[in-house]
């Protein structure tokens, strides 16, 4: 089972971003997106109103360069998740070839 720990929410946070459960959002009325990749609002890193959107994007091409930290938020993404995970690869993969098999080369 993959996890997601404090140390790697610290982390994270300190780039601006983390996975925060979130059972209550409206993006989980189906049960199957317990878990969001968010960008941190007060930390004034990802702006605007797409600012989750270029955190995935940072996640996404940190996990592609080799970035344990960024690998383990997608694998845990995928593993608890797999609609957060989904989207982000969606939106950020020219092949969605990561949806298939754990992030990481």
């Amino acid at each position: 089972m993959i996890e997601w720990n404090p140390d790697q929410q610290y982390a994270a946070q300190a780039e601006g971003w983390d996975i925060f459960e979130a059972s209550g959002s409206q993006l989980n009325e189906s049960g199957d997106r317990p878990f969001q990749l968010q960008a941190i609002d007060e930390a004034d890193i990802f702006t605007g109103y797409e600012r989750d959107g270029l955190a995935w994007g940072h996640v996404y091409t940190q996990a592609r360069a080799g970035s344990p930290l960024h690998q383990q938020a997608l694998n845990f993404l995928r593993e608890h998740s797999y609609p957060e995970f989904a989207v982000i690869i969606y939106e950020n993969s020219p092949d969605g070839r990561e949806l298939n098999k754990e992030f990481a080369w």
